[in-house]
């Protein structure tokens, strides 16, 4: 029965977030076709306002292909602060987690399918995008090994899922807005203490940083890989968090 209302409950979710994945979608597209129009056709841009002075060189494959994921990352960081703020709070706020939850499921079937659902719908549009991205580079440029994109979008999806678990933590506990402002806030504390040691460890930028060298093919060392997926560790702290406050929380 429990796994039954489970899957109900997150086939349910997975329904009610299909808009959500179609917009991010056509976000991460557009993203997708504003990163490519910077890389490749600047210089004709800057000559349509006067700017023949300026003549940027033109990018490298590799040059070109870090480019556009760094543009994906930046935006995809943002997208998941914000798709996952009212995750919690807004079923709160006005009572709808009570319904659900009268129903035969239990506090910790309904939190875990909650997020999966969430964070597979703000991820999917984000590994889609980068998918047709890397199609248009291989065009391009020299055939780029997928074997890379593919390792290195494990790397970025580990990172986002991160992101997401940490607002739908706070968001257990207060409202939206503060929870995506609070998230974003801990995010740029995160990524300034990856800067400097030895300190770096304990940010979850830090296990991150090694998308790109997943990307251009550069040579990784054994502990450099483990340190990368080090970050399953840092998603499963605020997953288990935000379980758990659902669990405890008067409602």
């Amino acid at each position: 029965m429990r796994t039954k209302s489970f899957l109900y409950q997150l086939q349910n979710e997975l329904w009610n977030e299909r808009i959500k994945i179609l917009i991010l979608g056509f976000l991460f597209i557009f993203q997708v076709l504003s990163s490519i129009i910077s890389i490749f056709y600047m210089e004709e841009i800057l000559k349509l306002f006067g700017f023949e002075f300026i003549n940027p060189a033109p990018p490298t494959g590799e040059a070109a292909f870090l480019d556009y994921f760094t543009d994906q990352l930046i935006f995809g960081l943002l997208i998941m602060s914000l798709g996952t703020m009212n995750i919690f709070s807004g079923d709160i706020e006005n009572g709808s987690i009570c319904y659900s939850l009268t129903r035969p499921i239990s506090r910790t079937n309904y939190s875990i399918a909650k997020l999966v659902a969430r964070l597979t719908a703000l991820i999917l549009p984000f590994v889609v995008a980068s998918l047709i991205g890397w199609v248009y580079m291989a065009m391009m440029f020299e055939v780029f090994p997928i074997e890379r994109l593919f390792w290195s979008l494990v790397i970025l999806v580990l990172l986002y899922a991160y992101l997401g678990t940490v607002t739908s933590a706070l968001s257990t506990r207060v409202s939206a807005l503060t929870a995506g402002l609070g998230a974003i806030a801990l995010f740029i504390v995160q990524f300034s203490l990856s800067a400097f040691k030895p300190i770096e460890l304990l940010s979850p930028f830090t296990y991150a940083a090694i998308w790109s060298d997943f990307l251009l093919g550069s040579s990784i060392a054994l502990d450099e890989i483990f340190l990368g997926f080090a970050l399953i560790g840092w998603i499963l702290v605020p997953f288990i968090i935000s379980i758990f406050s659902i669990k405890t929380r008067d409602l």
